[in-house]
């Protein structure tokens, strides 16, 4: 399988490397293609592109890790980097994007925000199949999980990526799988669950502050909850989850069909309004 492996921390952060060996010694055609600089945060961002003069700066780079896998570095957000590679820019289309290993999990509701995961879900626009690989950077969850390269299982998340793309080689196109990985060594992860999306975010409160000049923003996790079956919740209680995700989709609730019929219908008035007052 040819699998293009990216992330949104830069072509030199470590988590890339371990994920791209693990796939290139598992037999798969690996591709690397990351960031130039680090672009965490930036979702599914593509960014101006009128001012990129229609194309974006690529480098040919050598991080350490990488054990002579061929690596490019580009000027440009995560998902724009996966678009280009999909539309052939770096050769043959890839079957997976793989990005990742993320320092730090991307559960609940910020994996909006997250370019490990805006990367993996750009892919399902091109008929290809997304992962999205993360882990917990540190045993006690803290605001912004601060890691150690020394002291992160980087090989704990490897070894589960490999195994869940065995699997994502068979399925359907449009197939993304986001997945958290507690650290821990990989025989010390308690197991591997299917989670739902935590309700909580990673910005737990905002605040004005100096007169309204500034404002300040704390951010956390969310404590476990009795029976929380939730991403957040079960990789601090030690174990990989995995969450299928879909790409942009059509709201399809009654409820909203009915609101956007009243709307169209008020719109629509608006319109022969204008029609038929005099000029």
């Amino acid at each position: 399988m040819r699998i293009l492996v990216t992330n949104d921390d830069g072509f030199d952060a470590p988590g890339l490397a371990v994920l791209a060996r693990a796939f290139a010694e598992a037999g798969h055609e690996v591709v690397v293609i990351a960031p130039l600089t680090d672009a965490s945060g930036s979702g599914a961002g593509i960014g101006p592109l009128r001012a990129m003069g229609g194309g974006i700066h690529v480098e040919a780079v050598a991080p350490a890790g990488l054990g002579g896998i061929k690596a490019l570095a580009a000027d440009a957000l995560p998902a724009l980097i996966v678009i280009t590679a999909c539309l052939g820019a770096f050769g043959p289309p890839p079957d997976l994007v793989a990005s990742g290993i993320n320092p730090g999990r991307n559960v609940g509701r910020a994996v909006l925000h997250s370019g490990t995961v805006g990367a993996a879900l750009t892919s399902a626009h091109f008929g290809s199949k997304g992962l999205a690989t993360s882990m917990q950077a540190v045993s006690v969850p803290s605001p912004y999980e601060p890691y150690d390269v020394a002291h992160t299982h980087f090989e704990s998340a490897a070894a589960l990526a490999v195994a869940f793309a065995a699997h994502l080689e068979r399925a359907p196109a449009r197939t993304v799988l986001n997945l958290n990985v507690p650290n821990l060594a990989l025989g010390d992860i308690r197991g591997v669950r299917r989670a739902s999306l935590a309700t909580s975010g990673l910005i737990l409160a905002a605040q004005a502050i100096d007169g309204g000049s500034k404002v300040r923003f704390d951010l956390g996790a969310a404590q476990p909850g009795s029976g929380d079956e939730s991403d957040e919740t079960l990789t601090q209680l030690g174990w990989a989850v995995v969450t299928p995700l879909a790409s942009v989709s059509e709201d399809q609730r009654p409820e909203v069909g009915d609101l956007v019929a009243a709307a169209m219908g008020s719109a629509s008035k608006c319109l022969e309004a204008a029609r038929t007052t005099p000029k």
